[in-house]
């Protein structure tokens, strides 16, 4: 079941200081992807995904690793 943006943020909220305390990651946030909402961690490309980011969900949401820097805009 796709969650709205409202449920796919929650998740965020719940999860965020969690993931960002995790090694190389450098960002987080919920985008759309490919019409549905996904959970997007930011990883160092140098540096190897940690183990707790390999899952293809949290709470449901579809979890996407990117490696690369987050670069403010």
């Amino acid at each position: 079941m796709d969650m709205n943006q409202e449920q796919a943020l929650a998740v965020q909220r719940r999860n965020e200081q969690r993931i960002l305390a995790l090694p190389s990651v450098t960002g987080v946030g919920v985008k759309l992807r490919d019409g549905r909402l996904v959970l997007e961690v930011d990883v160092d490309p140098d540096a190897e995904v940690p183990a707790e980011l390999r899952l293809p969900e949290i709470e449901g949401l579809p979890l996407v690793v990117e490696k690369r820097r987050y670069e403010p805009q």
